[in-house]
């Protein structure tokens, strides 16, 4: 059995009291990401059906939209408020720097597992489905992996240390990047 792919929010889905906390709003978006890795992995029992071409635009519209705005969450907000609150972290700088680096391999595999999205919501089939098949794999296990250490350590150390003022910071910018008002 299929699960649907998850419907990507849009501003209209989307209020700003879901930003005044900031990290709980990162912890659910996390969650998403893991149902559309499971999303993705599905597509290929589905190829050949016609719901896989909707599938596929939840899919595409959440990988070019949502997640990215995910990425830049982390890299313009949370992870250097971390930096600056947490100096004394061992370990910090070298757990963020592999996340940023992990995001730039997301960029480039969502890239490839777009092109071959659209090609399915045009044509009904992958154009190589045995390579749109090892970027899935490559982008959910690099995800899973990369969600287990942004909640076990990073969302924890953000929750210990951020203050009021650094939250409603990354809840007024996490807004505006989706075209919001500012939530406080």
């Amino acid at each position: 059995m299929t699960s649907a792919a998850p419907q990507p929010w849009t501003a209209s889905d989307l209020s700003r009291e879901q930003f005044v906390d900031p990290i709980a709003f990162i912890r659910q978006e996390h969650d998403r990401q893991c149902q559309i890795c499971d999303g993705l992995e599905d597509m290929f029992n589905t190829l050949d059906q016609p719901p896989a071409r909707e599938q596929a635009r939840g899919l595409r519209s959440f990988l070019v939209g949502d997640l990215l705005h995910h990425i830049e969450d982390e890299e313009i907000d949370l992870f250097p408020a971390l930096v600056q609150r947490c100096q004394n972290q061992e370990g910090l700088d070298e757990i963020l720097w592999q996340l940023t680096s992990e995001h730039e391999l997301d960029r480039e595999l969502v890239d490839l597992i777009v092109k071959e999205l659209e090609t399915i919501i045009e044509q009904g089939t992958a154009l190589d489905p045995v390579r749109f098949s090892l970027n899935v794999r490559a982008f959910a296990e690099t995800q899973r992996r990369h969600l287990m250490w942004e909640n076990r350590v990073v969302l924890p150390l953000a929750e210990k240390y951020l203050t009021a003022q650094d939250k409603a910071a990354m809840g007024r910018s996490m807004a505006s990047r989706r075209g919001l008002k500012s939530p406080n």
